[in-house]
């Protein structure tokens, strides 16, 4: 007896021919509105659109692209093609000379008009067959969703459904399935929104992906060559902003007209201009005045349903409760959230709404969106943090500094930032300690209120001694650079009585008004080294020992902008 190895290879060529032969013997009893199954079975699809007289301007269009070969492979398909009598010639033309334009001007395939809104929107990957009581959502080869039942794809009536190939399944429409742009898309085909659309659109990049493509043969490298891409965009502004194209999600983007954009971009850029020595200033004006608009303008509708969205909308830049600590320093703040959006003055109030595949541009020609709502924030400076801090006088100054916690017992708890600040110690009880921070993120032209956050010894020790509890006097110096990048600094004058000296009040928290309506030439937006520092040191006499203490305990500083500018 011969004996034969049945391998998987072997099996599931075995279970193929099976199941095909089960298909074809039961297709008509199961399908409806197909007679000559039979007829079409053996042949591709690319043949049997060929071959179908109604179709001849949609058979036109596909092979002046290319896509006879993609129609004629072994790769899957579902196509449902328009006929001649809704699709005309002069249509046809059109879109012809449309993708010979674009592809002569460098427009990849990917973005290529013709494949993108047409081909593609017509075309599906592997199989997708209906019945008497269908109704199904797919995904077209452009991403599009299109709900498919017995009747329609879309809003295009089915008029063959279920003609079997031997790579797929051929419908008819009555009409052409209409395009229907997503938030990210619609932004490039209004002129009134081109700036945003440039912006945004220049982060764009495509990956290759080989598992929905269709291979054909192997070259002389031994490499595959593909009878179709398909490719998957990417755009880095995505993480940052949330998946714009996306046929999986919904988003409201409020976007600014030209002219909107136009003059918040001369503004903007005067908050971001950094000194001369920055590598790659003007680009990262150029990125950080773009994003300073961008950001907030985009609104998740999983996070703001309609019961909630009218008391307040959360965009994709918002912090939830929980992480507005430490993404803001404070969770009194709110920043990219906005209350009452729809009321008189409201980022939504006044906007044109264009309805697209996954949500709504709001286009806006007037501009609701607060700056003091978004980039423009109060920045908090923990002194506790490492990254903060740049130097300490290590002759006068014990280094590290200690990092203390509130005890929970004070009643100072949770009226300190993060209930955590920084000990400042002398090395000896007859110097002053000197100790330097950074204060990161600071924008230029903008006029600042600074703060130092001082903490009483009472925080972390109920039983701290009278000297211990003593205020202490402290002068602060600060650091930045001038547009040439030289570095400046200013020994700083108290605004309440225009002297050197700051003293603490002892036993409570005591927010020192710094410096008032202090301005930058220049900003430390996203530098990894920020330009601005700010020196702190005790200046206590020999004579004021049983005065003062040399110990500082610091909070954070706030640097708070005025919301008038």
């Amino acid at each position: 007896m011969r004996h034969i190895k049945m391998t998987n290879k072997v099996i599931g060529l075995a279970l193929a021919a099976l199941t095909f032969t089960a298909c074809t013997e039961t297709w008509n009893d199961h399908y409806e509105g197909t007679t000559d199954v039979g007829a079409w079975a053996d042949k591709t699809l690319w043949e049997a659109i060929k071959a179908d007289g109604s179709l001849n301007n949609f058979v036109r269009v596909a092979e002046a692209t290319g896509y006879d070969r993609s129609l004629n492979s072994s790769q899957m398909f579902t196509v449902f093609a328009p006929t001649d009598d809704t699709f005309s010639s002069s249509e046809a033309d059109q879109l012809i000379s449309q993708y010979n334009t674009e592809k002569a001007n460098g427009v990849k395939d990917e973005d290529n008009t013709t494949i993108k809104t047409f081909l593609r929107n017509h075309i599906a990957l592997y199989s997708h067959s209906v019945s008497g009581t269908s109704s199904d959502s797919i995904v077209m080869m452009n991403g599009k969703y299109a709900l498919l039942t017995n009747d329609k794809i879309g809003h295009s009536e089915l008029t063959l459904k279920n003609r079997l190939c031997s790579n797929g399944l051929l419908y008819k429409v009555a009409t052409p399935v209409t395009y229907f742009n997503n938030v990210f898309e619609y932004l490039r085909t209004d002129a009134d929104l081109d700036s945003l659309a440039n912006f945004l659109y220049t982060y764009n990049e495509y990956e290759f992906m080989p598992d929905q493509s269709v291979a054909g043969g192997i070259n002389d490298k031994g490499e595959t060559e593909y009878l179709d891409s398909v490719t998957v965009l990417k755009n880095e502004l995505f993480d940052y902003l949330g998946l714009l194209n996306s046929e999986d999600s919904t988003y409201w983007v409020v976007a600014p007209t030209n002219d909107v954009w136009s003059r918040l971009i001369s503004e903007y850029n005067t908050y971001f201009n950094y000194a001369d020595n920055v590598d790659k200033r003007d680009s990262l004006q150029y990125v950080a005045s773009r994003m300073a608009i961008v950001q907030g303008t985009i609104f998740s509708r999983t996070q703001n349903r309609d019961a909630a969205v009218r008391d307040s909308a959360m965009s994709t830049a918002a912090a939830t409760y929980q992480n507005r600590l430490y993404a803001w320093g404070s969770r009194d703040f709110k920043y990219y959230q906005y209350e009452f959006p729809f009321n008189p003055g409201g980022v939504f109030d006044g906007t044109d709404n264009i309805e697209c595949s996954n949500g709504e541009v709001r286009k806006a020609a007037n501009w609701n969106i607060n700056k003091n709502q978004t980039f423009m924030r109060t920045l908090i400076v923990e002194a506790e943090t490492r990254d903060n801090l740049k130097e300490v006088n290590e002759q006068t100054t014990k280094s590290p500094l200690t990092s203390t916690e509130v005890l929970s017992s004070s009643a100072f708890y949770n009226k300190v930032s993060r209930n955590t600040f920084a000990v400042v110690e002398p090395t000896t009880a007859s110097v002053n300690a000197e100790v330097t921070f950074y204060l990161p993120n600071v924008l230029s032209n903008v006029k600042y209120d600074i703060y130092a956050v001082m903490v009483p010894a009472l925080a972390a020790d109920t039983l701290a001694t009278e000297a211990q509890r003593l205020p202490t006097k402290l002068r602060f110096t600060i650091y930045y650079e001038n547009q040439q990048g030289r570095e400046r600094s200013e020994n700083l004058k108290n605004p309440l009585d225009g002297t050197s000296d700051y003293v603490t009040t002892p036993d409570v928290i005591d927010t020192l008004l710094v410096a008032q309506n202090y301005e930058f030439e220049t900003c430390g937006y996203g530098l990894t080294m920020s330009p601005v520092k700010l020196k702190v040191k005790t200046q206590i006499g020999a004579k004021e020992n049983t005065t003062y203490t040399r110990t500082m305990r610091i909070d954070c500083f706030i640097l708070k902008p005025h919301e008038d500018d």
